[in-house]
């Protein structure tokens, strides 16, 4: 089969699949990287895993600390971990048992 052809079923498929790479290159039967190359190379992403919903409190949280809150009073009263807050502005992420900070450091706290 040519090669081009291949390829156009493959997006094809991925549009029938509703954007999941993994299923589209085993419907049309390419190797799974092969299909996420063609889809990186094309632009396209795969659905993926959905992110994880938002903190609840984050946003009054951050409304408070744009007032002018202080942060122990603004985590108190948007309901979070006075930690949490202090992670919040100072732009850490939380991964698991991790902690990314913005500087690209990974703190492990949890070793397996």
């Amino acid at each position: 089969m040519d090669f081009e052809v291949l390829r156009g079923r493959f997006f094809e498929a991925l549009d029938r699949e509703d954007g999941n790479i993994t299923d589209a290159a085993r419907v049309v039967g390419v190797n799974r990287n092969t299909a996420f190359a063609w889809a990186r190379q094309a632009g396209v992403r795969g659905r993926g895993k959905p992110r994880p919903p938002a903190h609840p409190g984050r946003a009054e949280y951050e409304r408070l600390r744009a007032a002018g809150v202080r942060r122990r009073d603004a985590a108190a009263r948007a309901g979070v971990h006075e930690r949490t807050a202090g992670d919040w502005d100072q732009g850490i992420r939380q991964i698991g048992h991790s902690r990314l900070r913005p500087d690209g450091r990974l703190i492990v706290y949890k070793r397996p």
